[in-house]
């Protein structure tokens, strides 16, 4: 099922490409798999599609930094700290809001609601006896909706700005990076990846094939990563998330209706503020802000970011800082409120 899936995907991927739907290698690559799942429960990717996927990420955002731009990283401290505030305050707010309004119990309402990662919540929930298949159902479609509406929904609010963004990456001059040096930068990527996930750090892979690929390119000025790569990890990065979307996960979705169309609705609004308020704060290009906040996946949003003109290295970092933190102290937050309200 495998060149199946990889050609649905691809096929989708360019189909969007040619129609010129924003970030259109990923969203027609996820479309294109979820259609052929639903109907014929036929689309699969390995499990370790998903490890590779987040390394050659991490790769092409690592290969990005280099002694002249190590100040983006430092300029992200600050709003990252204030967008997992609000986030951890929103997840608390809009899950105590949907176990108000649905019969389900505090823990899963609040685990559906975290925006972190889908593996992440869904195995911690299971700790405070959640349903977890309803927190993976919202988490997934937390990612679907993010990723397939938001950049549409940027490029009708901030189509001027992202002509402008592009306008800056004008070509600068350096050293032209030779292909002898990818093999090399794939191999520096694939070990620190794979040191990440070993460790069990929450987006390990990603950030650690980052970290490593940028020290390496630091030093050494060596990284390369070919730009006609990333429309291909786009549309591998498509079809992941249209693998997890079948006729059961249709069918649940349904059933929760009222708690569906609430959560996709408060996560893109959640994106909205919280950008503008980062935005505003710390002069952070809006576009830019908009995809650092986007309650999306890493790999998706990183990806995404890069093709529209934001800076995709402030990207990748606010999210490692939003997912860490997340991760580390929700399920404390949680056991805090379960304790208050029982």
């Amino acid at each position: 099922m495998i060149p199946l899936t990889a050609g649905v995907a691809i096929l989708g991927g360019w189909i969007a490409l040619k129609l010129r739907v924003p970030a259109g290698a990923l969203i027609g690559a996820m479309l294109a798999t979820t259609a052929l799942n639903i109907v014929f429960e036929m689309a699969y990717m390995p499990a370790g599609m998903k490890f590779f996927t987040q390394v050659v990420t991490g790769v092409y955002i690592g290969a990005k930094i280099s002694r002249s731009n190590l100040h983006n990283l430092k300029a992200i401290l600050k709003p990252a700290l204030l967008l997992l505030c609000i986030m951890l305050t929103f997840a608390v707010c809009m899950g105590m809001l949907i176990y108000s309004l649905s019969d389900l119990s505090v823990p899963t309402a609040l685990f559906a609601m975290a925006p972190a990662g889908i593996t992440d919540m869904t195995l911690a929930s299971m700790d405070f006896q959640a349903e977890s298949s309803v927190v993976a159902l919202i988490q997934t479609l937390r990612v679907i909706f993010t990723t397939a509406l938001l950049p549409g929904l940027i490029k009708v609010l901030h189509g001027k700005q992202i002509a402008q963004n592009h306008s800056a990456k004008s070509p600068k001059a350096s050293r032209p990076h030779r292909k002898s040096d990818l093999p090399l930068t794939l191999l520096i990527g694939l070990f620190c990846g794979g040191a990440g996930k070993y460790l069990d750090i929450p987006c390990g892979a990603i950030a650690f094939s980052m970290a490593g690929c940028a020290v390496f390119n630091v030093v050494t000025d060596r990284s390369y990563m070919p730009l006609n790569l990333r429309r291909f990890v786009q549309m591998f990065a498509g079809a992941l998330i249209g693998c997890t979307v079948g006729r059961a996960q249709i069918a649940q979705m349904l059933d929760l209706g009222t708690v569906t169309v609430i959560a996709v609705s408060s996560f893109l609004l959640l994106d909205l503020i919280a950008a503008h308020i980062i935005s505003r704060l710390f002069h952070l290009d809006i576009v830019t802000a908009l995809f650092a906040c986007a309650p999306g996946g890493i790999t998706d949003m990183a990806l995404i970011s890069e093709e529209m003109g934001a800076d995709s290295v402030k990207v990748a970092g606010m999210h490692i800082v939003r997912l860490v933190g997340i991760v580390a102290l929700y399920p404390l937050i949680i056991h805090a409120l379960i304790t208050l309200t029982s």
